[in-house]
């Protein structure tokens, strides 16, 4: 029982830890401004004016007015630690500082996807169902989800119980989380770095999911990677300012300048052909 008993010893310290944090979190005070959340009329997401601050009050993102439609691809750029995955924080409500209002679609039609997911204790069935009950899929759509996802040979193993979140590489981890979309099929999916593991052809697999079985649904993603932008209809960049990062729609790249020199060529050969 001694691999058991190390289990429940970590989770009792992790429950502790996280209930110290509670404890010790910056609490927003009485009659300060926070970032107002409401569902969209239309179902669509919208930043009206979003502020982002720090519990400290150092501004993280400033003037973020962007509205989004269902079927778009938005593609996040820009550098480190601008306060890209705090902007996917305050969409789920787990970012109170700051001020504006973001209009979400409902929330049971959201799925965020993080760099690492997260992989709950049990069977791989579980894994893969999760946040659903076990068996709320046919066995059938499990097993097209793996093998879909290059996961076919995880197939025999769905019902073992292991620390999958050890036996599993991190990219195998990303690859099962888009499984876990198949399954789901939500409307709205948050993207922060969720393909940062895979190779450029697996992630191309599982980005094509968008184009195939999940075509309706709408995709924010997260990334550095510049392959990315191909598979979104627009991207948005966090430019850097005196006040904060404010969020802006990337230009198209210019198109190259005109080779002259291939034009002059063009026009001397022009001169000596009979």
């Amino acid at each position: 029982n001694f691999s058991r008993l190390a289990d429940w010893r970590a989770a009792v310290h992790r429950v502790a830890r996280f209930r110290e944090a509670l404890d010790n979190l910056p609490a927003i005070e009485q009659g300060a401004e926070e970032i107002k959340r409401a569902l969209h009329p239309e179902g669509d997401l919208a930043f009206e004016a979003v502020r982002i601050l720090l519990p400290d009050g150092h501004i993280v993102i400033d003037d973020a007015t962007v509205h989004i439609t269902p079927g778009e691809r938005v593609l996040i750029v820009g550098d480190t630690g601008r306060g890209k995955s705090t902007l996917f924080r305050a969409v789920a409500g787990l970012w109170p500082w700051g001020s504006g209002t973001i209009l979400t679609p409902p929330l049971e039609s959201m799925a965020f996807l993080p760099q690492r997911p997260y992989l709950p204790l049990g069977t791989l069935r579980n894994a893969l169902s999760y946040p659903s009950p076990v068996d709320a899929f046919p066995e059938a759509n499990v097993r097209q989800a793996l093998g879909r996802c290059d996961l076919g040979v995880l197939v025999p193993k769905l019902d073992t119980i292991e620390r999958w979140d050890k036996e599993l590489s991190l990219g195998e981890q990303e690859r099962l989380a888009f499984a876990r979309l198949l399954l789901h099929k939500p409307a709205w999916v948050f993207l922060d770095e969720a393909t940062a593991a895979l190779d450029e052809d697996s992630q191309h697999r599982v980005m094509a999911l968008f184009d195939d079985e999940l075509k309706q649904t709408t995709v924010l993603s997260i990334g550095h990677r510049p392959d990315l932008a191909v598979y979104h209809t627009r991207t948005l960049q966090l430019v850097h300012g005196r006040d904060g990062d404010r969020l802006k729609l990337k230009p198209p790249p210019a198109p190259p300048p005109p080779r002259r020199w291939l034009q002059r060529l063009d026009d001397w050969l022009l001169t000596i052909r009979p």
